[in-house]
């Protein structure tokens, strides 16, 4: 079981972290959030584009501080993004940090990641942006429903 739930949360955090891929080879891409460092931002909202041009992706955070010029810290954290069917997919983060260089988001108390029809929670959260490999740590608890079920 534990490899099915690990298989699962890897497949959603491809969905809900597929806006940040990889550059074209010889090509930077850079992440450049209008944050003064030290200074903290109430209520940031930032929206990512497809190559149509159709939002597919937004990151709210409800207080945002860039530490340094590698380092952003949020505060609640929330991810709306769409995966490849369409369908909704949200992470709530209540204490978060990415890591510009790295690109690696992780958190430090319970992340949940939900959809209409299941939900995941853990102590934990680790996802590289690059790789698109991410792990959750701790005490995981996930919840599968079903719309589609005959009484």
């Amino acid at each position: 079981m534990p490899f099915v739930k690990r298989t699962i949360f890897l497949m959603l955090c491809t969905a809900v972290f597929a806006a940040a891929e990889e550059p074209p080879a010889g090509e930077k891409e850079e992440i450049d959030l209008p944050i003064p460092v030290g200074i903290p931002m109430n209520g940031l909202k930032i929206p990512h584009y497809d190559d149509e041009g159709k939002q597919d992706m937004l990151m709210e955070s409800d207080v945002a501080t860039k530490i340094d010029d590698e380092t952003i810290e949020f505060q609640n954290l929330r991810i709306e993004a769409l995966d490849d069917e369409g369908s909704k997919i949200f992470v709530e983060l209540p204490h978060s940090v990415f890591n510009l260089g790295t690109r690696i988001l992780s958190g430090n108390q319970t992340a949940r990641i939900h959809r209409e029809d299941f939900e995941i929670k853990g102590d934990s959260i680790e996802f590289d942006t690059r790789t698109k490999f991410g792990r959750m740590r701790g005490r995981i608890t996930m919840i599968i429903s079903s719309a589609n079920t005959e009484k």
